[in-house]
Parts: C-alpha cells; structure tokens; sequence
C-alpha cells in the first residue's frame, strides 16, 4: 500500500491507477477532510501518483540560485553560499535535516556527498546502486532489507543530471512478508507567463508484493489495515514550497526528497533557481540497527568506515578510477524487482564476468569511462547527434571498450577506435585516443 498525505492539495482522477494532485494554495478544513478520506480509499489501488506545483523556494541567492525555505543565504568571503541554521544541515540548495540523521545527497552534474561527507562524481548513463540496508530488530521479530539506485540522464552540453530514483524494500516481520518498490522522476517546465517555473512531480509503484505464512490465502498486493507492515510503506508526498518529492518510511526513519531537473530543451539545469538533485536520510535511531556485514554502502560510504579515497589508494588507483569501479562492481540489484535496461545490464554483467579479476577491472577503468566522462567528447556528442543516437552510442562503445580490454582483443579494440569517430561525428575521448590497441595482443 502506498499512502498519500495531502493538506493543500486538490487530486483530480486522471485514470484508474493515476492520481494526479495540484498544488498552489489551501483549502479550507472541510475540503481538507474529504480529501483525506477519498485518498485513504483509494491508496491501496493507486500505482501512480503525479504532482503539479509551483513554489518559488526560499530567499535569492547568488546570481542563479535560491536557498531552500529553511535555509539562509549569507555572503561568506565575497561569495553569496546557501546555508543552513546551525540546528540543521545539510545542502541548503536542496533541504536542511536535523544533525543527527545520516544523509547521502545527490545533486547537479551530479555530484554524491555520502555518508562519510565525501564527494564523489558519478558519470554514468547507466543505473547505479547508491546504498544497499540490511536492518534488524530482534525486540520486533523484523528484518528489512532497503535498496537504493539512482540513474543520471546526459544532456545537451555534455552534463549530466539525476533523472531517476528507484526504492526498493523487502520486509520480513513475524510471520508476515512485505515486497515494495517505487520509482521517482520528474520535470520542470517555464510557466506560461514566462515569470516562474512549474514542476512534474511522479512517483510509480513497480511493485507491491503481500503475504502471510500462517494465512495461505493472504498473498495481495495490498498490504491489510490491521498489519504492523503499514508503517513500513512508502509514503508518498509533496513539497509544494520547495517543489520536492518526498517519500519517507516511518518505521525505518528513512526520508528521500528529490527535485527533478528539466528534460525540455529551453531550460539550462545548472541556471534553475532551485537545483535539481535528491537527498537519502536515515534517523540515528534505525542507523544503530544496521547490520554492517550484511549491507553494502558502495558509494554511499559507511560513516565510520574509510572513505572512498582511502579505498582507492589501497588498491592504487585514483579516486575516480574508484568510483567507476564500485558502479559496476556492485551494479546488480540485490532485492530483485527492476527490469535491467539491455545494454547496460550487458555492461554490468560483462564488467563481473569477463573482466575476471580486479586487476584487469582496474586496467579496463583507466580508460574506457572517459567515454563517460570525457567534456569535450561529451559536448559534442551531444551537440551532432539526436538524443536517440547519442544514448545508444555511449553505451555501445564503452561496451566495445569494455570486452576489447579486458578480453586483451587488439583487433576488436582498433575497430572500435575506427568506428566511433565515424559514428559520433566526433573525435575520440583523449584517453581512448592514446590507447595502443597492438600492446594488447
């Protein structure tokens, strides 16, 4: 089940599995009421919720931006930087939380502050796995299992940006089982009146899976009233102040807020009053209850673990070279309910299967992500080709690079290098450039 709260929001039917909410000013308390008992009937069979608001944010700050509605904007050695009051923290472009919650945020193009407040950059067309949970508590008899990805999308200019989150739960509570996914995205559009910015707000249940071993009728994929796992669905929310996409768990303290960035082709993301990105948090309370053995932090990086560059200096590489490493590494969802985009599942899978150790993983890192990441190949990338065109074919040739490399295929590599100039209409990644195809045969 998946519920909704509302408070200044009028929701208009759209289809039998879609809710789509407005959000520009109150209603009275009677409005309020009826509102609520019309969504609490109709949570359990709503696979998709869409929201529309406007809110402008909190204060100017700086020559693009504005802080968020709880954050201020202080001039700090010339430079206007939003902030957040000292009882909070966090990016104050996106929302402050309180102190002790642990937080991952992801935000612009994009760039990850993890749980060790750690930057790291995440160049990639291809889904990733932000943080994977396993939480206990024996007093509840509970297990619960929490999965996050994210998927960046590249736009014209070579920048990419967070266009999707996908959450995932598997939820073990007494004699009773619960399987819950939900994916989020969005848009951001000018306002007619050309003074303001109107935002898309979606989230879509993936999946919503029952059951009960000591009822063998009870498999549903409604979740009943009377069960202790409502508390353990996602809620769903909006912002209509800061135009943020809110989700929480109460019963496992997790809150994600996320803000889209704009798919159309008149809005440059980096200039938007308010930045697009996405923030993770889990109260201190449910954090004491993880299980560090059983989880996986990937880029999301234990807070009391080393960081990612301690990490990469272990195994000699750079830290970006690190990154790459843990996005395909520790790609494959672990609670099983996404449909793996083709070539990028190919990627994946090719990444723990061919590139059959470490160190030819390492060696293949090196170079194939400038593929990824290379700005100058990238801006013109996006520049000569279609939107189409240029998502297959980055996709493509670092699967090229991928099991020419690691498969030491010298003649598969000289082809790739012929064909990709050909293909893109541009010149090759500097990297791939001053690869030697002949030392790997």
């Amino acid at each position: 089940m998946v519920s909704l709260r509302i408070s200044e929001s009028l929701p208009t039917l759209t289809d039998q599995n879609t809710l789509e909410v407005t959000s520009f000013c109150p209603r009275n308390m009677i409005a309020q009421v009826l509102l609520a008992a019309l969504v609490l009937g109709l949570a359990a069979a709503q696979q998709t919720f869409v929201f529309h608001t406007n809110g402008t944010g909190g204060v100017e700050c700086g020559k693009y931006h504005r802080c968020s509605t709880n954050a201020t904007c202080e001039n700090i050695k010339g430079t206007h930087m939003c902030e957040c009051p000292h009882w909070l923290e966090g990016n104050a472009k996106i929302f402050c939380l309180p102190h002790p919650d642990h937080k991952v945020w992801i935000q612009s193009d994009p760039h990850m502050k993890n749980f060790h407040n750690e930057f790291a950059s995440l160049r990639s067309p291809c889904r990733y796995k932000v943080l994977y949970l396993y939480i206990t508590d024996p007093e509840k008899d509970l297990i619960a299992e929490v999965e996050l990805f994210g998927e960046n999308f590249l736009f014209t200019g070579g920048d990419y940006f967070l266009t999707n989150l996908t959450l995932s739960t598997r939820i073990f509570y007494g004699t009773e089982f619960m399987r819950q996914a939900m994916g989020f995205e969005g848009n951001v559009m000018k306002d007619v009146d050309g003074e303001g910015y109107s935002y898309l707000l979606v989230a879509k249940s993936v999946e919503m899976e029952f059951s009960d071993e000591s009822d063998s009728e009870s498999k549903s994929d409604i979740v009943p009233e009377e069960s202790p796992l409502l508390l353990y669905t996602m809620d769903v929310e909006e912002d209509v102040l800061d135009n943020l996409l809110t989700v929480k768990i109460y019963g496992l303290g997790i809150s994600i807020y996320f803000r889209p960035p704009s798919k159309g082709e008149g809005l440059n993301n980096l200039q938007l009053p308010l930045v697009p990105g996405a923030v993770f948090s889990i109260d201190d309370t449910h954090m004491k209850k993880v299980n560090i053995e059983k989880s996986q932090y990937n880029l999301a990086a234990w807070p009391q673990g080393p960081s990612l560059a301690d990490l990469a200096k272990s195994l000699k590489v750079s830290k970006p070279v690190y990154i790459q490493y843990l996005m395909l590494n520790n790609s494959l969802p672990i609670i099983p309910v996404l449909d793996p985009e083709p070539i990028c599942h190919e990627i994946d899978t090719s990444f723990q299967e061919k590139c059959n150790s470490t160190e030819i993983q390492l060696y293949m890192l090196k170079t194939c992500p400038s593929i990824y990441a290379d700005k100058t190949f990238l801006e013109c990338l996006t520049e000569k080709n279609t939107e189409e065109e240029y998502v297959s074919a980055q996709r493509e040739f670092f699967l090229d690079c991928e099991l020419s490399l690691c498969l030491k295929d010298a003649k598969a590599c000289e082809e790739m290098k012929k064909d990709m100039p050909i293909r893109t209409k541009c010149p090759l990644p500097k990297k791939i450039e001053e690869l030697d195809c002949s030392s790997l045969g």
